[in-house]
Order: C-alpha cells, then sequence, then structure tokens
C-alpha cells in the first residue's frame, strides 16, 4: 500500500470517529502541557534565578573551619597568594578572585538625597575584583536604565544632555557599571607593615618599590613607580599629568578644618589643592574630594569617592521593614540609589570602643550598581581598597590573608573535581556555594517529581487510548476485512491504526505545549504584583525551548502509540474471512 493511500486512510478514520478521538486527547493534553509547564519553570527558574545567584561554572570556595566546643576555628591553612596559585593550576580552571572582607569597625553615614535624612549604620564591606562582575553590571544596569546606545543622532556631546556622550553618530547614556574599578587612592602609611604585599612605604605613602623594574604603563620616580601619561585624561581622577616628566601626581589638599571630613557640604569636603602648583589654591576637582590621612589632620590628597555595590536584597529589606520602622521614605526601584553618596568612618564603632584619633579615617564612597554578590548586609567594593585599608588598620598580614574565593571553571563538568581538588588545599564550599548547590539539587528533584506525575497522566491517557482503540477495532471490523480482502497486508493494518494514534499524539502534544505556555503567561501575569516588589526579581519564571516542545510532543506520541499498540495487533489479526462471512 502506498503511502499517500495510508494517509487517506487515516483522514478517513479520523473524520468518521472525531468524538471518540476528541475524548482521547485530553488526556494527551493534560500530559503533555503538565510536562512541558512544570519543564518550563524548571528550566525559567534555573536560567533567570538560580544561574544570576550561584552561575553554574562559578564557585566560592573558604578556609575550611573545624568545630571547637561550639566555635569554629580556621584551620592552619591560610588563604593566601600561594593557596590563589595553587588554586590557578588546577585542571579546569580558568580564572581566580579572591574577595576580602574588611577586618576592623567602621560606620557609615549618608543617603539624605533619597531617603530624606542621613541613614547612619555600622558598616560592613568586602571586596571583590571587578573583572568578577563587570559583565553582570552591565546587564543588571541595562535592565533598568534601558539599552547605553540611545536611538538619538549626534554630531558632539552637548547634544547628548548631562553626562551623555556623542560615540559614532548617536548618543550615548551616562553609564556606571564601568566606574566600579580601582579609581586611584591614597594609602598612607608610617611604615611597610601599613602596606600591602608588594608595596613599601616610600616618603608616608604605600608604593611599589623601584628595587625591581616597574610595569608597563610606569615609571621610576623618586624610588617608587608611578603611571605615565601624556595628558591628565590618562591619569586617575585627583591627579594630573606633569607633561615635563610625562608621569601622573595625586593632587595634594588642604581642609580648613579637619572635622570639614564630617561635613556634607561638597564644597568643604573638596578643600584646597596646594601641590602641584600648577593647581594651587583651586579646590579639588569636581568629583572627587580632599582625602585626609585620618580624623586629627587637615592634609590629604584629592581623591575620587569609593564605587560601591549594593544587594537588591538589602533594598528589599530596607522598604519592607526599616523604611517603616524608622520613617524614612521607601525606594521606588534599584535605580534611584545609583550615585547616592555616603560616608565611611574607618575605625569608629556603634557596638565596640573606637580606635585611637589617629586611626580613624574618613572616606566617602558612591553606588555605582547592585548585584546578587554583593554583601546582603552591608556594602561591596573594588578588592584593591579592602586590602589597602586592612593593611592600613591591620597590619599587612591581615591584608595578605583573604576571606574567600570565587573559581571559574572552563566547564560546568569541572566543577565536581574542583571542589574534591579544593578540599586538599584546605579548602572548602563558602555558604552561599553551598546553599546553591542545596537549591539546584532541591530543584533536580521537584523537577523529576513533577515529570514523574506528568508521565503518570500520560500513563493513564495511553489506557484510555488503549480502550478507545479497543472499541473502534470491534466498530471497524468489517472495514478491517474489506482492506485485508483487497490486498491490505498485517502490517498495512497495523501502520494504519498507529498513524491513527500518531496523530492523536501529534494532536495532543502541540495542544498541550500551548496550553502549558498559556498558563506560563497566567501565572507570570499573577506573579508580576508580587514581583514588582522584589528588586532584581526575573521578567518571566518560565523558559520554553525547542526541547522542552520535542520533549512534550515526543512523550504524547510515544504513549498514544503505546496504548494504540495492542489494538492494531488485534486489528491485523482480523481473519478477514470470518468477518465477511459472518456479514
Amino acid at each position: 500500500m502506498i503511502w499517500q493511500a495510508r494517509v487517506d486512510m487515516i483522514k478517513g478514520a479520523i473524520s468518521k470517529s472525531r468524538r471518540h478521538f476528541a475524548f482521547s486527547v485530553v488526556g494527551l493534553v493534560v500530559g503533555a502541557s503538565t510536562l512541558a509547564f512544570f519543564l518550563a519553570l524548571s528550566n525559567g527558574v534555573q536560567e533567570r534565578v538560580l544561574n544570576r545567584l550561584y552561575p553554574v561554572n562559578q564557585v566560592e570556595f573558604q578556609a575550611e573551619t573545624v568545630g571547637l566546643f561550639g566555635l569554629g576555628m580556621e584551620v592552619p591553612t591560610k588563604m593566601d597568594v600561594a593557596t590563589l596559585t595553587a588554586l590557578e593550576k588546577l585542571e579546569g580552571v580558568t580564572s581566580v578572585y579572591p574577595k576580602q572582607r574588611a577586618k576592623f569597625q567602621a560606620r557609615l553615614w549618608g543617603g539624605a538625597d533619597v531617603l530624606g535624612r542621613d541613614a547612619r549604620v555600622e558598616s560592613f564591606f568586602d571586596g571583590i575584583e571587578p573583572a568578577l562582575i563587570a559583565d553582570e553590571l552591565r546587564q543588571a544596569e541595562a535592565a533598568v536604565l534601558g539599552p547605553e546606545i540611545l536611538d538619538l543622532p549626534c554630531e558632539q556631546d552637548s547634544a547628548c544632555g548631562i553626562g551623555g556622550k556623542c560615540s559614532d553618530g548617536f548618543c550615548t547614556r551616562p553609564t556606571w557599571w564601568n566606574i566600579f574599578a580601582d579609581l586611584g587612592a591614597t594609602a598612607w602609611c608610617d611604615n611597610d607593615d601599613n602596606c600591602p604585599v608588594g608595596m613599601s612605604c616610600l616618603a608616608g605613602r604605600c608604593r611599589v618599590s623601584c628595587d625591581e623594574r616597574c610595569g608597563d604603563g610606569q615609571a621610576c620616580e623618586a624610588g617608587a613607580c608611578v603611571p605615565i601619561c601624556r595628558n591628565d585624561s590618562e591619569c586617575n581622577m585627583g591627579a594630573v599629568c606633569l607633561v615635563s616628566k610625562g608621569i601622573c601626581e595625586q593632587l595634594q589638599c588642604r581642609l580648613d578644618d579637619a572635622n570639614d571630613q564630617l561635613a556634607n557640604d561638597i564644597n568643604r569636603q573638596r578643600g584646597t589643592v596646594v601641590a602641584p602648583s600648577l593647581r594651587a589654591g583651586q579646590p579639588c576637582p569636581e568629583g572627587t574630594y580632599c582625602a585626609a590621612k585620618n580624623l586629627a589632620l587637615v592634609h590629604g590628597t584629592c581623591e575620587a569617592p569609593i564605587p560601591a555595590l549594593i544587594s537588591p536584597f538589602l533594598l528589599e529589606v530596607y522598604n519592607s521593614m526599616v523604611a517603616t520602622a524608622l520613617g524614612l521614605k521607601r525606594l521606588g526601584g534599584l535605580q534611584v540609589v545609583l550615585g547616592v553618596n555616603f560616608a565611611i568612618l574607618f575605625g569608629e564603632s556603634y557596638f565596640v570602643a573606637d580606635g585611637p584619633i589617629t586611626e580613624r579615617v574618613v572616606r566617602r564612597a558612591k553606588v555605582v550598581g547592585f548585584s546578587p554578590k554583593a554583601m546582603e548586609f552591608g556594602v561591596t567594593v573594588p578588592l584593591p581598597y579592602v586590602v589597602r585599608a586592612n593593611a592600613a588598620q591591620r597590619g599587612r598580614q591581615a591584608s595578605a590573608e583573604y576571606t574567600s574565593v570565587v573559581v571559574e571553571t572552563r566547564h560546568n563538568e569541572d566543577v565536581p573535581m574542583l571542589v574534591q581538588d579544593a578540599k586538599v588545599l584546605g579548602l572548602t564550599l563558602a555558604p552561599k556555594s553551598e546553599e546553591g548547590r542545596k537549591a539546584a539539587n532541591v530543584l533536580l528533584i521537584l523537577t523529576i517529581v513533577f515529570a514523574v506525575v506528568s508521565l503518570v497522566i500520560l500513563a493513564i491517557s495511553a489506557i484510555n487510548i488503549a480502550h478507545t482503540f479497543m472499541m473502534l477495532v470491534t466498530e471497524r471490523r468489517m472495514e478491517i476485512a474489506i482492506y485485508r480482502s483487497v490486498g491490505a497486508t498485517l502490517n498495512d493494518i497495523r501502520l494504519l491504526f498507529l498513524g491513527e494514534a500518531a496523530i492523536l499524539g501529534l494532536v495532543g502534544g502541540s495542544l498541550g505545549v500551548l496550553l502549558a505556555w498559556v498558563m506560563g503567561i497566567v501565572v507570570n501575569a499573577m506573579a508580576a504584583s508580587v514581583f514588582a516588589h522584589i528588586p532584581g526579581s526575573p521578567e518571566s519564571l518560565f523558559s520554553f525551548n525547542l526541547y522542552i516542545v520535542l520533549v512534550a510532543v515526543a512523550c504524547a506520541i510515544i504513549f498514544a502509540l503505546a496504548g494504540a499498540w495492542l489494538p492494531a495487533r488485534s486489528a491485523a489479526k482480523t481473519d478477514p474471512a470470518m468477518v465477511l462471512s459472518q456479514g
């Protein structure tokens, strides 16, 4: 029998038994839709929630701890440069990003511009490598502020508004993500122990000595390596290019009074430049402030505020509890806090005794982004700032030991072996990575459970299909006998019924996927009101892809064929002579 004839016979059979097939397809639709719904939900949560919080190819480790009478005590293995070097050599590792928390007391205040008045809290902060988070910051910023390149033609920057720039004939909006970097800051010192590893105390400042060859882009000046330049734009904010020498020099400044460090007036914070002479008498450049060595002194250098990140979770906690309890303004979204300035006072605390005034240091900071990788109850800044501060406050040894390290692997499959190798180095999974593994396991278990439920529904529908086809075989005995009598083979009859079942499965699976997609839209709409108050929440919980569609439709077809298999065999064995003789 030619295929066209088989197709025509299948069409005719389905047309004559529309009602029977309609009832049979319901179970397939329910089963396929349930399977597609939960697979898409699992895929969406994995991609848009878990992978954002816990990237699959990134693992965070910390020094292993052991219990000692209920207290945690680090084993002798320390997370220092040697540990990082060992991690870099492990198979599958592509990048290693250390993290370090501040190891001294501090408090911060600020935010009056958006909160209505300054918030004053204990300051907890840590430092991470900007390279670890740059792409994530850029994507998060674009999701809130829109694309960087605007659909606005231009010829010069003035046509692009405040902060905008004209690039390749189109305006670009101001960006924040690229500010999260080490913008350069003076590390004051009294001796080498106040400086990070690899730096020496030269003329009261921590610098890289010229004892060894300076790196690319640097030159030796007065025994220290300094950046080279051709103009001011090649130097950090708060520094100028001494064209005659071709090097960058930090502007030295003086405050009118040491208490100006605590003032909210930006004009008082900027002080007056005292050196080099070409800028003397001017205030520190716009966007910078005069950062004194400590709270007792008035002399310092012009510096840009420390770029800081906050966690979306922190904003949610603030809006839901803190704002209500303290009578502060609620914040409408993450974009509101971009550019908010605040001050951090090293050496003072609301919980423990303050350090001597010579160890109290005021530094200004600015919020430039938000990320789940930021501290949940604190702020996160570029790693060099924390390393320098820990060295100044607690000594070189404190700055040499890292709190944790994020390791990036080439493939997801490299992670299990990496975890085992890290144990040899005295490292264990950090709480966040451990939580990520647990969350992924829970999601996998739930997905399997719901997939099994879906398959059970499909199995029940297969039983219903078997019942329907057995009834159809009985009703169509005469038709089958006629086909056999005119030359149809056993295989032709079997394929006739299996073809009808396959069409049934295809229709049921397709309708099931469509129903799952509609259900996903409904669930997203219902959840939108809840997610609207949760910063950084996904736009959709579902992620439908070709794989999910094919799996759902294929399962529907397979179970439909399974249900029709026995009836098809029974139909193929029909004796045409007996049926025709019985009339």
